[in-house]
């Protein structure tokens, strides 16, 4: 991506990692008919995803000590969890991104650290 390019397309985007589960071709397939593109990520930068480097410590704090006998009471306690957070936190928090990825692009997908 060069540093002039917008740092997101116009109509609905994707951002994910390139875990194997999000390069799947079901995955690319259903997409791509969605019309929905997929944002490039930087492999020397897993912390670029909004999840990695806010809403999983976030998560882990609020949960920390609970016990959950079926997968279905924690996906509802997560989900329960998420609608608490103010709007305002995942506007900054997409502000913040914004300011992640610009770093990878002018680091020129180089790992950095220190935001």
């Amino acid at each position: 991506m060069r540093s002039d390019q917008r740092l997101t397309p116009p109509g609905p985007c994707f951002f994910h990692d390139n875990a194997g589960p999000h390069k799947a071709r079901a995955r690319t397939q259903s997409l791509r008919e969605l019309k929905i593109q997929v944002l490039p990520h930087s492999a020397n930068n897993p912390d670029l995803a909004s999840c990695d480097f806010w809403l999983f410590m976030i998560l882990k704090d609020r949960l920390a000590g609970r016990k959950f006998d079926r997968i279905q009471d924690l996906e509802k306690e997560v989900d329960s969890e998420q609608r608490t957070i103010p709007g305002e936190d995942y506007r900054g928090v997409f502000r913040k991104w914004q300011i992640r990825l610009k770093c990878c692009i002018e680091s020129h997908g180089k790992y950095f650290e220190g935001l």
